[in-house]
């Protein structure tokens, strides 16, 4: 029965897909599609190395404060080694296989696991920050109906799927949340102010990166002429969070829900959003390429990376 609803749940994120274009226009699809500008297209692919790039950094001054050293090559290739993992498996849970490659450099569970879930605090907390801005402006879109009604029962299901998870994964990972709670504390203590808001500013600039590169996306099918860089913005920082939920593997499904849900009401054709989508799916190929080259450098299953990117030891 455990095996059955393991393998159930990977699916959900699939037939929310299907559920979505099942009664779509593909006429219609087929001219958006024939409509597609390529320059802005591939402006966008090339964004993904900065992105990686300001994610890997971020990463790194996490480890900096908890006295985990590596230089930014060891660190940018095992971020982007981890990241490949991240696109294939469910709710990105693969990004926190930097843990396997820090606990073969002889670091606890317990802080290696640290930083991962750090990365995911300060992204949930700047979409929760850039969301409440963005929802004080909605106003400003006169043809967008908004229902707050819907949104708290969206946010709520959300929370609920989320919550669901973290007590599965309570019940059978126990040792995870003891080791999270006894071994962290002491490196949590670590961590300044400055330090903290710096490491914030370079989730800022991380997010700026992924907006801009939707924004082009965007751009490449006429949509910029529909809808604002903020709107998108916020619709965007929505859609990632729930491709956090689990039940989808590189945002398949609930990325497609949460723009239909967010950018149907202001006019863009149902056709055009799944364009949209399938769009920024497929231009994740530029990110799977930095993140194959980065696994051919520093494999998980490598015999030798504890000799490669053993950092220095520094006294607790």
């Amino acid at each position: 029965m455990k095996k059955l609803l393991k393998k159930f749940y990977l699916f959900l994120g699939l037939i929310v897909f299907v559920w979505i274009v099942k009664d779509i226009d593909f006429i219609k699809l087929k001219e958006v599609i024939f409509t597609i500008n390529y320059f802005p297209y591939a402006l966008a692919a090339f964004l993904w190395l900065p992105v990686v790039l300001l994610k890997t950094y971020r990463w790194k001054k996490i480890m900096d404060n908890q006295r985990i050293f590596y230089s930014l090559k060891d660190a940018f290739l095992i971020y982007g080694s981890s990241s490949l993992l991240g696109l294939i498996t469910p709710g990105k849970i693969g990004d926190f296989s930097k843990i396997a490659h820090l606990t073969k450099d002889r670091h606890s569970f317990g802080r290696a696991f640290l930083g991962s879930f750090l990365e995911r605090v300060f992204d949930l907390l700047f979409v929760i920050i850039f969301s409440a801005i963005a929802l004080f402006t909605l106003h400003d879109f006169p043809n967008f109906n908004f229902n707050y009604y819907s949104l708290i029962k969206f946010a709520a299901i959300l929370g609920l799927v989320l919550s669901i998870f973290v007590i599965l994964f309570y019940l059978f990972k126990k040792e995870i949340f003891y080791n999270f709670i006894f071994e962290i504390i002491k490196d949590l203590k670590q961590f300044q102010l400055k330090d903290t808001l710096f490491v914030f500013f370079l989730s800022i600039a991380v997010w700026f990166l992924y907006f801009l590169l939707t924004y082009l996306i965007a751009i490449s099918i006429n949509l910029h002429q529909h809808i604002s860089f903020f709107y998108l913005s916020f619709a965007s920082a929505i859609s990632i969070l729930a491709g956090f939920a689990p039940i989808t593997v590189a945002g398949i499904g609930t990325r497609e829900a949460v723009f239909i849900f967010l950018l149907t009401p202001l006019g863009i054709t149902k056709e055009a959003v799944v364009v949209f989508s399938l769009l920024i799916l497929v231009n994740y190929l530029a990110l799977f390429a930095i993140n194959f080259y980065c696994w051919i450098k520093k494999p998980l299953t490598s015999p030798n990376s504890s000799e490669t990117t053993c950092p220095k030891k520094f006294p607790a």
